[in-house]
């Protein structure tokens, strides 16, 4: 035992190293954004209304992210929250006209959770490969949406509870942002500061070793699919809220967004190592490359191609420190 522990603690340093610098570089990376923004379009970048519109913007995805993250900390891979998002905000709008702004967001949260639930169980239990298991509820999910509104969008416009989460301020800062920077805050505090959050990553990263140090595996592997459908459905409020709709195609290929920001953010695709810290940065990298490529009017297939270069330089990048 004493050689394992012995082994173990100078790889978990160079995770922490390799984990610290990737998150060094991606500030840098976003000073550099800051600094283009300022030399190319001074007057419409550097101001404090366009900063809130690229954070409110990324508020939606930023959420999402923080639950991939625990996702993907634990060796698994959610492909369905896009579609989640849009189930749970159907879910709360089916409702909106007879329960109000608050069963509107108890609803669509318990209802993301809920289908976060069923990729658990069927992963856990089911013994389904998270890809599959996550991409079968990703059809799923969007034909719920399709059926529950019968493929017609539904207006929230009459709930104030609800446009608040995606149009409101407090002290000037928008609710969304308010909200995404506080589930980042509660995600790095559960992912480095208790016991659940070790379990996560120790799952990920052996999960025959955490099993035998007495993690209950399949419980933990259960609880972060749980997480990823709760964070979906507050993304499905904010989205929705911001909107003043309820959309049955609505989050299309946020799933993608989500680990793309997770991915450059220094979490590893394989497993045992998470950062939500790089998480939030990851977000907030893209969210500024969109936002001056959009100030500069370059092309949507441009952005696209920009952001899955971005991506595989991280997944190549991930794989040559591995």
């Amino acid at each position: 035992m004493t050689s394992v522990s012995l082994e173990m603690i100078p790889r978990a340093d160079r995770f922490l190293r390799r984990v610290r610098l990737q998150e060094y570089a991606l500030v840098g990376i976003v000073v550099l954004l800051v600094i283009a923004g300022a030399a190319t379009k001074p007057s419409a970048f550097l101001t404090s209304d366009n900063f809130f519109t690229v954070m409110t913007q990324a508020s939606v995805v930023g959420v999402l992210a923080i639950g991939m993250t625990f996702v993907i900390a634990s060796g698994g891979i959610d492909l369905s929250v896009g579609s989640l998002v849009a189930a749970a905000g159907i879910a709360g709008g089916v409702l909106a006209d007879t329960g109000g702004g608050f069963l509107f967001i108890l609803v669509a949260i318990v209802f993301g959770a809920a289908l976060g639930a069923v990729n658990g169980a069927a992963i856990t239990w089911g013994r389904v490969v998270p890809f599959i298991a996550t991409l079968a509820m990703l059809t799923i999910a969007r034909g719920l949406a399709l059926r529950m509104s019968g493929k017609t969008p539904i207006s929230v416009v009459t709930l104030d509870r609800v446009r608040w989460f995606g149009n409101g301020k407090f002290i000037g800062v928008p609710a969304p942002v308010i909200v995404f920077v506080m589930l980042t805050v509660v995600g790095w505090v559960v992912l480095n500061r208790t016991a659940y959050g070790r379990y996560v990553v120790a799952t990920g990263g052996n999960r025959e070793a955490a099993r035998i140090a007495g993690i209950r595996v399949r419980r933990t592997i259960f609880s972060v699919y749980v997480v990823s459908g709760l964070c979906a459905g507050i993304s499905a409020v904010l989205l929705t809220g911001r909107l003043a709709t309820a959309s049955p195609v609505a989050g299309s290929l946020y799933e993608l967004d989500a680990i793309a920001a997770v991915v450059i953010g220094g979490t590893s695709l394989s497993g045992g190592r998470a950062t939500i810290g790089g998480t939030f940065i990851g977000v907030l990298t893209f969210a500024l490359i969109f936002n001056l490529l959009n100030l500069l009017n370059l092309p949507t297939e441009f952005q696209l191609i920009v952001k899955g270069v971005i991506v595989l330089v991280a997944v190549v990048a991930q794989r040559r420190e591995n």
